[in-house]
């Protein structure tokens, strides 16, 4: 078992890609497994055949062990208990009873080898589960090589600079310290082992530990495009070493190499990063003719930043911000937008202080609290200068103004005393003053990002960071700006008392704003049974507590059925998307003959084939869930959960005794179940089957001949035309005006008109009684005109939504207020009880189960200590109908109400060249974006791949992009996905030419 990320201790087999006997050849791939982060492949990395016994799918096998083994022999089908297998260097390095080997890790997805840089303990020294025992060089960075088993350390221990191919043994534990043996090996570069020796103790004047990047490949990153060095005069360097040199600045000659041979590597470099001053002079000079003046010592400095800025790896992201509402509160102030733009972003950065730290050779992160910003202004001789606002973080506004008034004026004439503008800890530069529509700034060592505001634009203002990449990620720079728009936009939020509380009040404040105030320490300490408890195992409950695992929280889970899963696997999307999969396959072949195929155009239902893969789909993905959950440590039991309590749960388990367990935090995910109205007969012909609900139909023995369905949701339309697919004949009532009634209007009314010419649909009707028995059922009922009619049927569906049950869960006794009948929460899904949360149908809402599950890893970040919140507004839902309807965000109409100046544009896809190649031309697509910004805040569809061309709306919605960025994506042809960029062009056309009216 591969360790596959920093925290894996162990995996869950999931798949065998190959079997016993197959012939594997090296980098084939023969297993997947989960892991605690996501199923990933297993790659193996010696040819050969492979031989069981093979782990059990389902199995939890911990990393280092054995999932199965590979033989030189064809015909080995399994290997014989004792049989010696382990083949995985020259016998040199596994002698008898050499205990378990520590083996060079994969460390990234193209490592196929690592050179060993150092050894953090020596043979002999006892190792503990966690312990970081070496380093070694992969082809991205210096990373540390951690143990998962307790012991002693023990040769053949693989000399520094030795090259080791992955999962081949550096070193050995063994359980007795007398067991360990100081022999040490060099390993070539082409694996063999060149001499064995006794491991030389650690020189007196080393250090126990010399510090190397700790899994951030990008802190010795060769990216970029500057070539390699060359190699010094009568030395070896590798080539990763010489690339990582050309971008650091590095001059080789001299440079002490620790490779094998004294090779110069990558690490090496990473060590020898020189001065500002030295990378100035180190790098190409241009001879420049003609009599040259001494530079200031603020031209200097800024001259040696400039130059050593060229070895940061860098990276650039932007994100259009309205400035309106803060350039009208600055002025209102009486303040400068500069000064305004520096103190938003000083309360915005105090949610993400990363942004504020700095690199500091070698391999050392300083982390800052002080916010003092260099944000460049013109001087009268036309340079550009860099005065430092000192103490942003806890300056009232007047009070930088004022500082801001003198830092201008003598920056201007360039007569900054050193401490004005020397170490600033974030920059900002704004050049669209001077009207520059777009352009990036230079980061120079000692901030980690620098800020580029250009000229305010049709979609707003372009902000753009670019961040050394050694410090940030591309998350950490996005969720900043995030966070940095909304200060910008909502300035009323900090500006009007930034003068009279401090940054960490303000920034409470804008957290309070855009988070409603995050949580502080929501895990309640106590000597609890389980710091928390969730009640329910759908998607809500087990995302929330696989997070939670996931960071070491230990969970109970309590389930009332025997798997996890929830109505999501057991009675809602995954069984009736197995029907609408062999209903599509039914309906798809009427297309054959028009596109030449003739003779698929009978096809014939197998119901008990269907219902077998039905069940089949189900049970193996509620096995999967059960097994991975347990993988996790997720403490799994079945049974009721009820509160006796504010920290205590009564259990009740489907046998034995009741039992209670005392809980820290509780996350309630108990789900909805199916409402069936008060129609005369309906509730009394539940128990004969007669009627049923989205929770009862997978009971049917067969697929009715005739259907009588109440309620023109998304159930009621999915099952209407599934069963019709299936033959049925079906009658659609609804009490309101029209079926579909939260899908978008326009889309809701063009597959209206599709589904009115399969099935019958009565609107506005009023059903009078339900009776008979099953296979004899009858509807009676009146249309909106008062005319009477009854409808004959085998059986009658209660399509009728579902409302929440908490009845018994004894809220009364936790505080936990109703909204109804759902649990009342605010964003966070925490609770009038503070300590605990709800997630899920329980609440009301969108009742999806991506709702729930993303409603659970919300509250299981709130749990951490991490503030979230679920957004509606970037939600989405897809109606399984034929074409799918599907929505992501907003309406028009919905943005409206909100206050977004929306405008749409939609395009058939009639005119879309894959939908004609296909004859899936009915429908259409929508993009729905904010007019100021050209943020797109919605998209909806009614087309037969909906639940494919979603995830699509789904990045262009959550990552809020515009409608610019969309024009310019490259979309493939032919595909569907290339509507999204013309919807796009056609919008940004419209709106240019209203816009010169």
């Amino acid at each position: 078992m591969p360790q596959l990320s920093d925290t894996m201790t162990e995996g869950v087999v999931v798949t065998w890609e190959k079997q016993p006997g197959d012939k594997v050849e090296r980098g084939d791939i023969v297993a997947t497994v989960e892991t605690d982060k996501a199923i990933m492949d297993v790659e193996v990395f010696k040819a050969g055949y492979l031989a069981g016994p093979l782990a059990d799918i389902g199995a939890t096998i911990a990393v280092g062990a054995a999932l199965g083994y590979i033989t030189d022999t064809a015909g080995d089908m399994a290997i014989a208990a004792g049989e010696v297998v382990e083949e995985q260097a020259q016998t040199e390095m596994i002698p008898h009873h050499a205990g378990t080997p520590i083996v060079m890790p994969q460390l990234s997805d193209t490592m196929t080898e690592g050179v060993v840089v150092t050894w953090e303990k020596q043979p002999g020294d006892v190792i503990k589960r966690g312990d970081i025992v070496a380093t070694v060089e992969t082809d991205k960075a210096i990373m540390d090589v951690e143990v998962f088993q307790e012991g002693f350390l023990s040769g053949p221990i693989a000399d520094v600079g030795s090259v080791v191919e992955v999962g081949h043994p550096m070193a050995f534990i063994v359980d007795d310290a007398a067991k360990a043996n100081d022999t040490g090996v060099t390993i070539s570069a082409d694996h063999k082992i060149k001499e064995t020796h006794h491991v030389a103790p650690l020189a007196a004047d080393r250090p126990a530990h010399i510090p190397m990047p700790k899994a951030t490949p990008t802190q010795v990153s060769a990216a970029g495009t500057l070539p390699p060095v060359a190699r010094p005069q009568g030395r070896q360097a590798s080539p990763y070493a010489r690339k990582v040199a050309a971008q650091l600045g590095v001059n080789l000659a001299g440079l002490a190499g620790s490779g094998p041979s004294g090779v110069i590597v990558a690490a090496d470099v990473a060590r020898a990063r020189p001065s500002m001053a030295e990378v100035a002079h180190s790098l190409p000079q241009v001879d420049v003719p003609g009599q040259g003046r001494a530079m200031t010592s603020m031209e200097k400095a800024v001259s040696h930043a400039m130059t050593a800025s060229l070895t940061l790896p860098t990276f650039d992201v932007t994100m259009n911000i309205n400035t309106a509402a803060l350039t009208a509160a600055a002025k209102a102030k009486k303040v400068s937008v500069t000064v305004a733009i520096a103190k938003a972003c000083s309360v915005a950065m105090a949610k993400f202080p990363r942004m504020n730290w700095a690199y500091q050779p070698v391999d050392k992160l300083v982390e800052r609290s002080n916010h003092d910003f260099g944000v460049a202004v013109m001087s009268n001789d036309g340079g550009l200068v860099v005065p430092i606002l000192h103490g942003i973080e806890k300056k009232p506004l007047d009070a930088l103004q004022g500082d801001w008034t003198g830092l201008v004026e003598r920056a201007r004439v360039r007569k900054l005393a050193p401490a004005e503008y020397a170490n600033p800890t974030f920059t900002i530069s704004n050049m669209g003053m001077l009207g520059v529509s777009h352009f990036t700034a230079i980061p120079t060592p000692g901030i980690s990002a620098i800020l580029a505001i250009a000229a305010n634009g049709p979609q707003g203002t372009p902000f753009t960071i670019t961040g050394d990449h050694r410090v940030l990620n591309g998350a950490d720079v996005a969720l900043y700006l995030v966070a940095l728009k909304q200060t910008i936009e909502a300035p009323e939020s900090w500006i009007q008392d930034s003068g009279v509380r401090d940054q960490e009040t303000v920034a409470e404040t804008v957290a309070t704003s855009a988070t409603h105030a995050a949580p502080v320490s929501p895990i309640p300490e106590g000597n609890w049974d389980f710091p928390v408890v969730v009640v329910g195992g759908g998607p809500g409950g087990e995302d929330c507590a696989r997070d939670l695992a996931d960071h070491g929280i230990k969970v109970l889970m309590v389930n009332n059925e025997p798997f996890p899963g929830g109505e999501c696997l057991w009675r809602g999307c995954i069984p009736s998307k197995a029907w609408r999969a062999a209903a599509d396959v039914i309906r798809n072949r009427a297309h054959d003959a028009g596109m030449g195929v003739d003779g698929t155009n009978t096809p014939k239902l197998n119901w008990e084939q269907a219902e077998k893969h039905r069940r089949w789909v189900q049970a193996s993905r509620g096995d999967m869930a059960l097994k991975a959950d347990k993988g996790m440590k997720i403490d799994v039991r079945e049974g009721y959960g009820e509160f006796v309590d504010p920290h205590t749960l009564k259990i009740t388990p489907v046998e034995g005794e009741p039992y209670t367990v005392s809980f820290g935090a509780a996350v309630i995910a108990t789900g909805a179940p199916a409402l069936v109205p008060p129609i005369p007969g309906a509730r009394e012909n539940l128990a004969t089957g007669g009627v049923v609900t989205s929770d009862t139909i997978w009971n049917l023995a067969s697929p009715p001949k005739k259907l009588g369905i109440v309620g023109g949701g998304v159930i009621g339309v999915e099952m209407a035309q599934i069963f019709r697919d299936f033959g049925t004949e079906v009658l659609m009532l609804e009490r309101h005006d029209r079926i579909l009634a939260e899908t978008e209007e326009e889309i809701a009314k063009h597959l209206i008109s599709l589904l009115e010419k399969e099935i019958t649909v009565v609107t506005s009707a009023d059903i009078k009684e339900v009776g008979g028995t099953p296979g004899a059922m009858t509807l009676r009922y009146s249309n909106k005109d008062g005319v009477e009619s009854t409808f004959d049927c085998d059986v009658i569906l209660m399509a009728t939504g579902k409302r929440p049950d908490t009845g018994k869960l004894n809220l009364d006794k936790v505080g936990v207020e109703l909204d109804g009948a759902a649990i009342k929460v605010n964003a966070r899904c925490q609770t009038s009880a503070p300590h605990i949360y709800a997630v899920g149908d329980v609440i009301g809402g969108y009742m999806l189960a991506h709702t729930a599950a993303t409603q659970g890893r919300v509250t299981a970040d709130n749990l951490l200590g991490h503030a979230s919140e679920y957004d509606q507004d970037k939600d989405c839902g897809v109606t399984f109908s034929r074409p799918q309807a599907g929505f992501v965000g907003l309406s028009v109409a919905q943005a409206k109400a909100k206050g977004i100046d929306a405008v749409e544009a939609k395009m058939p896809m009639s005119i879309d060249a894959k939908a004609m190649i296909t004859g899936e031309t009915e429908g259409m697509i929508k993009l729905v974006a904010d007019k100021a910004s050209g943020r797109i805040v919605g998209v909806h569809y009614l087309a037969d791949h909906t639940d494919t061309l979603i995830g699509i709306g789904v990045m262009m919605v959550a990552g809020e992009m515009t409608l610019t960025q969309i024009a310019k994506a490259i979309f493939p042809h032919p595909t569907q996905t290339e509507l999204f960029g013309e919807l796009a062009r056609r919008l940004l056309n419209r709106l240019r030419r209203t816009a010169k009216r």
